[in-house]
């Protein structure tokens, strides 16, 4: 097969093969999460070098095969290399590289899911956000493109508006006080964490990281966010045992 396919994308992860190849994880637009070999990548003055590295986004020319696909050139737009010089921002990239690997598929386009990506990698290079806020975000924002968001506008058991003072993560959004004892596992949240996860539910992923909150709320959506993943992710991220050394 001669033909080739241009795919918009960014590398979530690269690994050596041979003595010159390297494989790649390209998140693309079109096609999802795919396994790209940059053949001679790793030759010196190779002109795959700078595009076979993590975190660059680009165009990238491919040519397909029956499991896989094959680098034949592309045009770097953003290498994102400053999330490399920092050791804390490179793993919280990496974290987010990760997730999005696990919830995309290979042939199932995933335009939402890159620009989600693409947004999160500059939140974390501008600083105006804390790094933990910026991760439970993404996780948010992440499973609601998934299909897997929380309803929060209203109560998931009566439907009501009002007296809303619980969460139960196992069955996917907020509980009325008046049905609090029926529901499975009910949290108490606090109108603050409400508002916030009410912003990220409804915020374009443009405008997604434009909000702050108090350290105490920070501290109670991460801890809602990491239970949630866990009900839909049966694997450990390995990214976070870089995370957990940094605290």
């Amino acid at each position: 097969m001669n033909e080739t396919i241009t795919v918009q994308g960014i590398v979530l992860d690269t690994s050596l093969l041979k003595e010159y190849d390297k494989r790649l994880v390209i998140l693309s637009a079109e096609l999802g999460r795919i396994t790209v070999f940059a053949n001679g990548a790793r030759k010196k003055n190779s002109p795959l070098t700078a595009v076979s590295q993590k975190f660059v986004m680009g165009s990238f020319i491919l040519r397909p095969s029956h499991t896989s696909y094959t680098l034949v050139s592309a045009d770097v737009k953003e290498t994102f290399i400053d999330l490399s010089y920092d050791l804390e921002k490179m793993s919280y990239a990496s974290y987010a590289c990760e997730l999005t690997g696990y919830f995309t598929q290979d042939g199932i386009g995933a335009k939402d899911e890159l620009n989600l990506l693409y947004v999160t990698f500059r939140a974390i290079l501008a600083e105006r956000m804390s790094l933990k806020l910026i991760r439970s975000v993404f996780i948010c924002k992440l499973l609601d493109i998934e299909g897997l968001g929380l309803e929060m506008s209203h109560c998931v058991r009566s439907n009501v508006e009002t007296n809303l003072h619980h969460i139960s993560l196992e069955e996917g959004g907020l509980i009325s006080d008046a049905v609090c004892s029926k529901a499975k596992n009910p949290l108490y949240i606090t109108d603050d964490a409400i508002y916030a996860l009410r912003f990220i539910l409804s915020r374009d992923i443009a405008a997604l990281y434009s909000f702050d909150i108090s350290i105490n709320t920070c501290d109670e959506i991460e801890s809602l966010m990491d239970e949630y993943l866990k009900l839909h992710a049966d694997r450990h991220f390995k990214s976070l045992d870089i995370l957990n050394t940094l605290l």
